[in-house]
């Protein structure tokens, strides 16, 4: 199974909706297009409490989302996707970028592009 890309955005005006019928939004705002929009979970209140390779302290709610839409396509259990965006605020993308650039998993399901 091929990688599937991966773009963590700002702004939507880049995906007018001819790019969005085969590609997962995740997002807390509702769209319009896209083949779905998921929201991220809640933070973990027991967030790094419980020490390193605790599993419900080590991964990030985004990480474990693309898993789910990753296994979702592989399973078949939703529409083919070519990808999926993260919209995210000015000031997480850093963050999220490294993220996601550090997370295994996510690096071997997912193509990041900018």
């Amino acid at each position: 199974m091929s990688q599937l890309f991966l773009s963590v955005v700002t702004d939507l005006s880049n995906w007018p909706s001819s790019r969005r019928a085969d590609v997962v939004l995740v997002a807390d705002v509702p769209e319009e297009g896209w083949s779905d929009v998921v929201s991220l979970p809640a933070p973990s209140p027991f967030r790094k409490r419980h020490g390193i390779g605790c599993s419900c302290c080590s991964r990030e709610g985004l990480s474990m989302v693309l898993a789910q839409v990753f296994q979702d396509h592989v399973t078949g259990a939703r529409s083919t996707i070519r990808g999926v965006v993260v919209l995210v605020n000015v000031q997480e993308q850093r963050d999220v970028l490294q993220m996601l650039e550090q997370d295994v998993l996510v690096r071997a399901r997912y193509r990041l592009q900018d």
